[in-house]
């Protein structure tokens, strides 16, 4: 039972570590995605990308991936008559974030005489005392953080309207790891999307 109790604690913790995005999706309920066959990417993209995604690495990996995800779907790319519309935004925001931390007066040690009988007779010496910590308050500051958000909007053609948006957000802290976390954002963003 102990060891089946540590491995599900050493598996929620390792996926836990994995997944520092947040998923979010939200769709038209008039909108049934599984009309739609084919696709294009919006000209130009009207990309606002900034920070770790402005560049032509990142563009191709989330491009490259949406692409992978919808042709397992089924759908097609078409540039010339498509029924969806794709377009994303990708963008790195400076965030702040409130911590509050116990704090703790450790008092110091010391020796206390005490008093014993041995033998009936009587003996001092003394003990080594350490007292409990005793909580005094928080330490409460403001941590500065990174925040990076993917929103993919599919736009149905004919009436130039959203029909599904998917988010992802989460604290990047490393562009490299950034950018090669794409493929595997975009993959859950699109794990959003109805059947």
């Amino acid at each position: 039972m102990k060891k089946l109790l540590l491995l599900l604690l050493v598996t929620s913790t390792i996926l836990s570590a994995c997944s520092s995005y947040n998923y979010y999706a939200v769709g038209s309920k008039k909108a049934d995605i599984s009309k739609y066959h084919t696709y294009a990417w919006v000209p130009g993209n009207e990309l606002k990308a900034d920070g770790y995604y402005e560049n032509s690495v990142a563009e191709e990996r989330i491009i490259e991936s949406a692409n992978q995800v919808l042709s397992n779907r089924g759908m097609q790319l078409d540039t010339k008559k498509p029924d969806l519309l794709i377009r994303y935004t990708a963008m790195v925001k400076d965030k702040t974030r409130a911590i509050s931390a116990p704090v703790y007066y450790q008092s110091p040690s010391y020796l206390v005489p005490r008093m014993a009988y041995y033998r009936g007779y009587r003996v001092f010496y003394y003990s080594y005392t350490r007292p409990f910590p005793v909580y005094v308050g928080n330490d409460e500051r403001e941590v500065a953080f990174e925040e990076g958000n993917i929103v993919i909007d599919l736009i149905d053609r004919n009436t130039s309207r959203v029909i599904w948006r998917g988010v992802a957000k989460g604290e990047v802290n490393n562009p490299e790891k950034a950018v090669n976390d794409l493929p595997k954002v975009i993959e859950k963003i699109f794990g959003k999307l109805p059947a």
